[in-house]
This record gives structure tokens, sequence and C-alpha cells, in this order.
């Protein structure tokens, strides 16, 4: 079965699955989505395509697996070169205390001899401390960028649904007791199945790393964008007020829609839809995802490339 085949089947029961949640008025929250889903995959799915979604899992298992070994693995030569620098250390400095122990220094001759064999040792020891600093830096930064990659999406290069959901969790816990000035923007790519249809599924992954990095480049620093699903992104705005978000949230529009995208020769066309939300006092991940969502949805059936903004 080539990649046509199966990208179509399964979108064939992708918008069977939305139909049903929206006829249902259930909201498309992935848990929701994946029931459903799955029950109308199993009845409707051939043997083909159920090779290939159990291929396709065993990749991503595969995937997640060599993320973690990298990890543990950078991890366990950390503890390693940690304890050889020490040794070497240490060895030094016994060094040290045995020469202080056994030469006299009962004359001026003997002082001098001394303290310039003292000397030699405190540069030795010196050295071996830098040499165990610069493996220690070394060795932090593997460790963070293999931390980063667990929570960074490969084909986007921003954060992935695992970095999203993590982060909301600390917002979640704080806005408990008090609203936060916290925006939660959702993304979504207008006509994707078409562009992949028209001009490629690679010209589809370049438009959504193009997508995910001109939205990281108009926002701070301290802001953060996800690519939460498919062509879905998740931006989320600190320090922001209502008026602001909008405003953000409708330049990005903007930009991409102004942006002129070129493909083996061919102009394509993109656009997107956005939805914003700000954090209410209280909120759980599931309300303010829920009413992202649904300014999402009302920016979709209002003929897409447009912002909506759903604030309660």
């Amino acid at each position: 079965m080539n990649n046509t085949t199966v990208y179509q089947k399964v979108f064939d029961i992708h918008d069977q699955v939305m139909g049903m949640i929206r006829s249902m008025k259930i909201p498309p929250y992935p848990a929701h989505y994946k029931k459903f889903f799955d029950k109308l995959f199993l009845e409707i799915a051939d043997a083909e395509l159920r090779k290939d979604q159990q291929d396709s899992e065993q990749k991503v298992v595969s995937s997640s697996k060599d993320d973690m070994t990298k990890y543990l693995d950078i991890a366990k030569r950390s503890v390693m070169s940690f304890t050889e620098s020490h040794a070497d250390i240490a060895s030094v400095a016994q060094e040290q205390q045995t020469y202080i122990d056994t030469v006299p220094v009962d004359t001026l001759e003997n002082y001098k001899i001394f303290s310039e064999g003292l000397s030699a040792l405190n540069k030795n020891l010196s050295e071996e401390l830098d040499k165990a600093q610069s493996k220690i830096n070394d060795l932090t930064i593997d460790l963070q960028e293999a931390l980063s990659s667990l929570s960074t999406d490969p084909l986007t290069k921003v954060g992935n649904a695992k970095g999203f959901m993590d982060d909301m969790e600390s917002v979640i816990e704080a806005g408990q007791s008090k609203k936060l000035s916290m925006v939660l923007i959702m993304i979504d790519v207008d006509n994707f199945k078409y562009i992949n249809e028209e001009h490629g599924h690679l010209a589809g992954d370049k438009i959504l790393y193009f997508l995910a990095q001109t939205v990281k480049t108009m926002i701070r620093t301290v802001d953060k964008i996800y690519r939460y699903g498919g062509e879905e992104f998740a931006v989320l705005l600190s320090r922001c007020d209502e008026t602001q978000a909008f405003s953000i949230a409708d330049k990005l529009r903007a930009k991409i829609e102004q942006s002129k995208l070129l493909y083996s020769g061919q102009s394509v066309y993109v656009t997107i839809s956005v939805g914003v939300t700000i954090h209410q006092m209280g909120d759980t991940f599931d309300t303010i995802l829920d009413r992202a969502d649904k300014a999402l949805f009302c920016a979709k059936k209002s003929n897409k490339n447009c912002t909506v903004l759903l604030d309660c």
C-alpha cells in the first residue's frame, strides 16, 4: 500500500470521526477523539491499513525508546566521568599529603625544594580541577539537549504535545486561586489535506516547519509554541491581556497569509485559522483547551483564515 493510499484512508476515518464528534457536540479532546477513532478504525480498516498502523506505532515506540536510551546513556557517562575526574583529583591530593608528611624542611635549601615541589603539585591539582569542571560542563550540556529532545517535535523543532502539557501543568497549578495574564492560542493550517494532495507530503512538512519557525520568531522568548498534533499548533503567551492577545494572534495569521511560499517552482498559498482564549481563575487543562478549541472551530466555520477570541 503506497503512502498516498494510506493517507487517504486514514483521513477518511478522521473525517468521519470529526463528523461524529461534531454531531454529538462532544469536545474533541485527545481522549475523546482516540475513543471514536479506535472504534471506527476497528470497524472499517482493512488488513493492509491495520498492518500499516502497527508499523507506525512501532516506529513511535522505537523512537521514544531511542530518546530515553540516549538520555540514560548520557546520564551514565556523567556519573562515570564525574567519578573518574574526582579520582584523579584525589590522587593528586594524596600526593600532596604524602609530600607534606615526608619531605624535611629543616634547612633553607630543603625548604626551597619543598616549596617548589608543593607548587608543582598544586599546579597539577588545579589542572585536574579544570579538567573535571570542563567534563561536567560538557556533560551538563549533553543532558540538557537530551532532555530537550524528549519535549521537542522532530519535524518543526518546536515543543511537542508532551512539552505543551508539561508546561500547562504549572500554569493550571498557579491559576487555581487567581486569574493569570496568560493566553492560549490554537492554530490550524487551512486546507492542509488539499495542500498535501496537490503538492505532496514533503511540501506539507516544509509548510509546517515554516509556520512553526515563523511564529517562533514573532513571539517573545518567554512565550512558547508547540506542535500539538498534525497541522495544529498551540502558543502560550505570558504577561498578555485580551487586547494584546487578539492583536498578536491576528498578526501571526496575517504574516502567514502574506508569505509567498514556493515549492518545486509552484506557488503554495497558505492560511491559518486561529482560536484565542484568556486564562480564567480555576481553569483546568480541559476548560482552557475547550475554549481555545471552540474559538478555533468558530474561525474554521467563518470561512477560515480568521482569528476568533473567546474569553469566557
